[in-house]
Formats: structure tokens, C-alpha cells, sequence
């Protein structure tokens, strides 16, 4: 508990002051603790919001799929060209093309094709809850309109399109097509345009539009007379990049070849045909590239076989010719091995030559496989210039023969050759599987993969508590009142006498006494009397203490109570005080002055009138208006009396000057309860009578400005403000408000008539 003594006591004593920068542990946890149903509303907030949003939320389903790519060293081509087939190509494929493949246009336009992508088709729902409301109904025939709205789908309906063909101006455009019953539908675009006035379920429906040709094939249309549903047509460039987006590709383990596919859709169905078909194609394309390398191939051995055999022709006819000529001749032994070595040296080059050719439609004349076949035929061609010396040296019959029979042979041998290469080709383009292999096909799943209730729940929890945490520390920091009595100390040299803590036990004392003043007029008694142990009775016990010493050169034991604005707690601290002060053996006398709005007689179990008002009306005596308090011996009370009409011209009166000074000599201690100063002029001119004038200040209530004007008016009014006692300490200030810059609203509001 908090004590504060009068400055006269304590002069030249600095106040202390805490370190603004120091973090009050406590004091943050006190704040969470006052705001803690503002936290909680925000969590349920939040809760709530994150359920109707998993409940009303669009369902997106995944499927995956695993297929393998086998890495290869060489290519088919490579095997068909011989030597140079590690050069032109035979480089294992990184697996990260591959992915790129599987996502690219080549690939996902095969499945937007299929699958007839870019044509939606789907009933109308209600805004928001329709497609929740529809995934909740269960049976197989459409739902009956709710609330008599038949343009939307409630459940059990469906439709399929399969052909959609419009004009440049409806692509992107949501088409409403309208059932009409017994399969037949009405189709209108934008600004209910008629496009199909009458369009039947399984027929082709064509027609000429101011908006262009429109061509619709509905294949299945189930839905009540009157129901709604889109169909659009969209881009086919826009629904493959959103499916590129979409499409999820990965590796599994590393340098593994096994790639992960997961496909989305909207339905189970969907996701599993979109990623099934994806694999498919893919695989499609690996096989056909491969087939192609051998086709290329084979095309270019077509292309050379009927010249290489008519040049075959030519060599055998012109041999034939020379023998016939010259007469059966033979090669000696020496021009045998001359002929074998000229076969060998003029079958390379030419099938050098025809590597350089194949190699020419892949590469420019500047690339290394170019130049290393270049290189070769040029060591070829000086091998073939020394043997051509040899030759030079034979017998010139022998040297016509040899030649002859070398071009035969070479032929031969290139002929032979390229059409067993071309029928090796034909035979593995038929056998071509390719290096992707389709581990496992996409099924479909059996829950939605968004959204994620436990997720969303578990984030709307945090981000609930955050926010109620940040509503708790703003509505802190936006509160404009006092709640540090240093602060009233240090900028209007006023003393602090106490500081009474919030007691949970009056706020039920106050409950029980509203309950019995309805049944019997009872009174449940004083904070004090009921709990005299409490903190709260030790604070006024404390304040009894510290008003001892303060009241020793005050004029009179008077002692007034008030505050700037109602709702502060000035009658039970004029009550409790004043049952405290007669614990001590003083006789005490507490007035309700509040001639407008005093309720004291209420919690004292005891009839207003007479009271206070009527005895300055003169129509009651000292004695009829003095009420002892049975509970609470040595203390008195005299309640506000009849309401009257004109409550400071009461006050004014010379009688309530008399009662004030009878009473101070009757009495050790006067404690008279008063109006709000803020709101009327009661309060200041109870205090001009009055010893010691007390101002009472509830935590976080009051900005600094409203309680210095405050204590300006008394000032001017003649009244000295004695101190101040800060009530209800621990709860947060509910009821501020600032309206310009000194504007306050005191919600003070008095009715003249009278209570019984």
C-alpha cells in the first residue's frame, strides 16, 4: 500500500522519480492481466473468422506422381556415326532440364488441350457460403432454392461442357447459361446480351452474335428450372501459365533421376487427371525426341544410299568393261596389298565425309566436331597422297586395274555399310522407349490439401492473441488519464494522502445491497465492517493517519469530498472513512450534500427524507435529520432530503452554514459529500465552508488538464485543496474522452423529482 505525506512535512524533499526507461515487468503483466478480455474476444475473433473461412473457402486438391529418368552416355546418333558419337551429344541430360521440360508450354499445352482447360463450366453460387452450403448437401437430386433464390446452385447440381468457341470480345467473359428444364438451357453474355435463346442438352449449338460466332456443346446439364451457371471461355496462353505456376516439379534425393509431380485442382478428379496426364505427355515426348534422332539419321542414309548405289553401279560396269577390253587380268600380289590399303584409306574418308555432312546440319563450320572431322580427313588424305606414290611406281595395266577394282570395292563396302545402318535404324525407331520410365501414377486424394484447418486455427490463435495484445497496449497508450500519483505531485504541488486499492468485495457489497434495497430496504453494511482486514480498509486506515497530521492548522474538522466527474467513489469514501475515523474513537458525522443525485441513504439502508434539504428548508429539525449507524457506533448520517429544484440556493443558505458549524462542535470529524466540482457550482460552495477540501481521483479516469481545471475552480472560488486521495487503484479507466483540446464530457445528469 501506497502513503503519502503532506509536502509541509517533507520540505525540499525531492520526489522520486522511476527510470522512464526501465520495464516494468509487473506493470506489463498487470496491463495484459486488465485487457485479458479484450485478448480473449480477439482470440474468439480471430477463431471464429478462421472457421467460417475453413468452412466457406473453395477446396483445392493435390495429386502427385513419380517417374524416372534413366541418364544415358550416348545418343542413338552417336551409336549410328561411330567415333564421334561421345562429340555430337552423347552428354548426359542435367535432371534440372528435365524439370524444366516437364514444365514447360510443349508439355502443359498437351494437358490443357486434353483436358479442356480453358473452358469452365460450374453452377452459381450465393455469394461467400454458397459453395460451402452446396458441398455440405448430400443427395443426388439438385437442391430445393433456399429462400426462394433459383438462380443459385444449393446443392446437386452439375454441368459439362466440352466444346466452347467464341469471338475475340467473350474470351475472359463470364457467360450465364440458365436452365430451363427437360435438358434444355438459355445462353446470355454480358449486360444480358441473348446469345442461344433455346440450346438442348447434347446438341452441337451454333450461332452468329453481334459479339461473333458462338459454338457450345452442353453434354450434361442437371440443375432446377431456373438455376444459373458460368461458363467461360478462357485463354488458352493464360490457363497454361497459370498451370505452369501451379505445377509443382522436384527432385528426390540427389543426383537420384527421380522426379516428384504434384498437380492441383478443384476437385479429386481433377488433380489426379491433371497430373496423370502431365506424366504422360512428358513421356510421349521423351520417346518421340528419341525416335526423331534416329529418324534424322535415317533420312539423311535414305538420302545417300541411291547415289552411293548408282556410283556402285558405275565402278562394276567400268571393271567389267576394261576385262573385256584388255582380256582376262589379274592383280599380282604386291598390287593385292596396294589395292587393300587404298580400299581401307577411301572407305574412311568417305565415311568421313559423310560424318562432316550429318554433322554440318547441327553445327557451323567453325565448331571443335567440325574441325576434328576435318582434321581426320586431312591425316586421310596425305596417307592417300603416299600410297597414290606407290602406285605411280606399278605397271600401267596394273595401275588401271587397281583403280578400278579399288572404286568396286569401296563402293562395296559403303553400300553395304549405310543400308545395314539404315535398316538397323528403322528397327530401333520402332523400338524406341526412351529414358523415362513412370514410377507411380497420380491418384486421387481423399482430403483437400487447402485449407489447411489445423494451420489456419493455429495461426488465427496467434494472430488473435497478438492483436489483442496490441489492442490492450494502444487502448493504454491512447488513455489519457493519471495513473501515477507522483505525476499530480511533481505539476500541481498537491500531496497524495492515499491511495485506496479496488476492492472486489464492495463491488458485491454494492450487488447484495441493490438486491435487498428491492426486497426489504435492508442494509448489507460498510466495507469496512464486512471486511476489516482487507487492504482496502488499511488504505483508509492509512488516509485516517495521514489526515491527523494535515488537519492540525486547518480552521475546522469539515472535511469535504469531491473530484472532477462522477462515477469516482466519493460516497464510499466518505462512508468508510468515516466508519474508519469512528473505529478510532471519534465521533463522526457523514452528510450527503449531493442534493441532486445522492444515493448514500441507499447503501445505509435508510429512507432520503428527511435529510439535508429539508432541514434547510425548515422542515425538519437537527434531530430528525441525524441518523446513528447501528453497526458502526460514534458515527452518524444525515442523508440529501427532498429533491429539490434549486440545489446551490439551498447550499447558499445561512441554515446549511449553521448545520456545518453545529455539527463541527458536536462532532470530531464532519465528512460532507459533494457534487462533482467539473459539473456544478455545488462543490466550491461546500468548500468555502468547509476546513480541509479533499479531491478524489479514480486511476486512469483523468487527463492533467481536467484535474488542474478542476482544482482552478476551487482556487477561484475561494476553496484550498487540501490534497488528493487516488480511489479504486488497480482498474483500468473505462469511460474517457477528450473532445478538443480542454473539453471533457463528465456524463453528469441530474433529474429533479423526487425519491421516495
Amino acid at each position: 500500500m501506497n502513503q503519502y505525506q503532506d509536502p509541509q512535512t517533507q520540505q525540499g524533499a525531492m520526489p522520486f522519480q522511476a527510470d522512464e526507461d526501465e520495464i516494468d515487468l509487473r506493470q506489463l503483466l498487470k496491463t495484459l492481466s486488465e485487457g485479458r478480455l479484450i485478448i480473449i474476444g480477439c482470440i474468439l475473433g480471430a477463431l471464429l473468422l478462421a472457421v467460417l473461412y475453413v468452412w466457406a473457402a473453395e477446396r483445392e486438391y493435390e495429386s502427385s506422381a513419380l517417374v524416372q529418368v534413366e541418364m544415358e552416355n550416348k545418343s542413338s546418333l552417336d551409336a549410328a556415326l561411330g567415333e564421334l558419337q561421345g562429340v555430337l551429344g552423347g552428354q548426359e541430360t542435367p535432371v534440372s532440364a528435365e524439370i524444366e521440360i516437364l514444365k514447360s508450354r510443349m508439355v502443359v499445352s498437351n494437358v490443357v488441350d486434353q483436358l479442356r482447360e480453358f473452358i469452365v463450366a460450374e453452377p452459381r453460387y450465393f455469394p461467400i457460403i454458397g459453395r460451402a452450403w452446396a458441398r455440405t448437401f448430400g443427395g443426388d437430386e439438385p437442391a430445393d432454392a433456399f429462400l426462394g433464390l433459383r438462380q443459385f446452385a444449393w446443392g446437386g447440381e452439375r454441368i459439362t461442357v466440352t466444346n466452347l468457341e467464341v469471338g475475340p470480345e467473350l474470351i475472359g467473359k463470364e457467360l450465364r447459361l440458365t436452365a430451363a428444364g427437360d435438358g434444355e438451357y438459355r445462353l446470355t453474355g454480358p449486360d444480358d446480351h441473348v446469345l442461344i435463346e433455346r440450346g438442348r442438352e447434347g446438341e452441337l449449338e451454333q450461332r452468329a452474335t453481334p459479339l461473333g460466332v458462338v459454338v457450345i456443346f452442353v453434354q450434361e446439364i442437371v440443375g432446377q428450372p431456373g438455376t444459373e451457371f458460368v461458363v467461360t471461355r478462357r485463354s488458352r496462353n493464360r490457363v497454361m501459365s497459370t498451370l505452369q505456376q501451379e505445377l509443382s516439379v522436384t527432385e528426390r534425393g540427389r543426383d537420384s533421376g527421380i522426379l516428384y509431380i504434384t498437380a492441383s485442382g478443384s476437385s479429386p478428379k481433377e488433380a489426379a487427371a491433371r497430373a496423370n496426364k502431365l506424366i504422360q505427355a512428358y513421356q510421349r515426348q521423351n520417346v518421340e525426341r528419341k525416335s526423331q534422332e534416329a529418324q534424322q539419321t535415317l533420312d539423311f542414309l535414305n538420302e545417300q544410299l541411291p547415289q552411293v548405289k548408282q556410283d556402285l553401279e558405275a565402278a562394276e560396269a567400268k571393271l567389267n568393261e576394261y576385262r573385256l577390253r584388255e582380256g582376262s587380268a589379274d592383280l599380282t600380289k604386291e598390287t593385292e596389298l596396294v589395292l587393300e590399303r587404298s580400299v581401307t584409306l577411301e572407305q574412311q574418308r568417305t565415311e568421313l565425309e559423310q560424318k562432316r555432312q550429318e554433322a554440318l546440319r547441327r553445327y557451323t563450320a567453325d565448331h571443335p566436331v567440325i574441325q576434328t572431322v576435318d582434321a581426320q580427313l586431312a591425316d586421310t588424305e596425305r596417307r592417300m597422297e603416299s600410297l597414290r606414290g606407290e602406285v605411280n611406281r606399278l605397271p600401267e595395266t596394273q595401275q588401271e586395274l587397281l583403280r578400278l577394282q579399288r572404286n568396286v570395292e569401296v563402293n562395296t563396302e559403303l553400300y553395304t555399310s549405310m543400308l545395314n545402318s539404315a535398316q538397323e535404324l528403322q528397327i530401333k525407331r520402332a523400338g524406341t522407349v526412351g529414358n523415362v520410365r513412370i514410377i507411380d501414377l497420380g491418384v486421387e486424394p481423399e482430403e483437400a490439401a487447402r485449407p489447411r484447418g489445423g494451420l489456419v486455427l493455429a495461426l488465427a490463435l496467434v494472430l488473435g492473441g497478438m492483436l489483442g495484445v496490441m489492442a490492450v497496449f494502444l487502448r493504454r497508450a491512447l488513455r489519457e488519464g493519471v495513473s501515477d500519483p507522483t505525476e499530480v505531485e511533481q505539476k500541481l504541488g498537491l500531496a497524495t494522502y492515499a491511495a485506496i486499492p479496488f476492492s472486489e468485495e464492495e463491488r458485491k457489497l454494492e450487488r447484495q445491497q441493490r438486491r435487498r434495497a428491492r426486497k426489504r430496504g435492508e442494509s448489507v453494511g460498510l466495507l469496512v465492517g464486512n471486511a476489516p482486514q482487507s487492504i482496502t480498509a488499511e488504505s483508509l486506515r492509512s488516509l485516517r493517519t495521514s489526515l491527523h497530521f494535515a488537519l492540525l492548522d486547518a480552521p475546522s474538522r469539515v472535511i469535504a469530498v469531491t473530484g472532477p466527474s462522477p462515477g469516482l467513489g466519493k460516497s464510499f469514501l466518505s462512508l468508510n472513512f468515516g466508519a474508519v475515523l469512528a473505529e478510532a474513537g471519534s465521533k463522526v458525522a457523514v452528510v450527503d450534500a449531493d442534493l441532486r443525485r445522492g444515493h448514500m441513504h441507499e447503501r445505509m439502508g435508510m429512507q432520503r427524507k428527511p435529510g439535508l434539504a429539508d432541514y434547510i428548508a425548515s422542515d425538519a429539525s437537527l434531530q430528525d435529520v441525524i441518523r446513528s449507524v447501528e453497526k458502526h457506533p460514534g458515527l452518524d448520517f444525515i442523508s440529501a432530503g427532498t429533491v429539490a429544484p434549486n440545489p446551490a440556493e439551498l447550499l447558499l443558505n445561512t441554515r446549511f452554514e449553521e448545520l456545518l458549524n453545529t455539527l463541527a462542535e458536536q462532532y470530531d470529524y464532519v465528512i460532507v459529500d459533494t457534487p462533482p466540482v467539473l459539473a456544478v457550482t455545488d462543490a466550491a460552495i461546500v468548500g468555502r465552508l468547509a476546513g480541509a477540501t479533499l479531491l478524489v481521483l479514480k486511476e486512469g479516469e483523468h487527463p492533467m488538464a481536467m484535474i488542474a481545471d478542476a482544482v482552478n475552480r476551487l482556487k477561484r472560488s475561494g476553496v484550498t485543496v487540501r490534497g488528493v486521495v487516488f480511489n479504486q487503484m488497480g482498474v483500468t479507466a473505462g469511460r474517457y474522452g477528450r473532445q478538443g483540446r480542454y473539453g471533457y464530457r463528465y456524463g453528469y445528469t441530474y433529474q429533479y423529482s423526487s425519491k421516495a
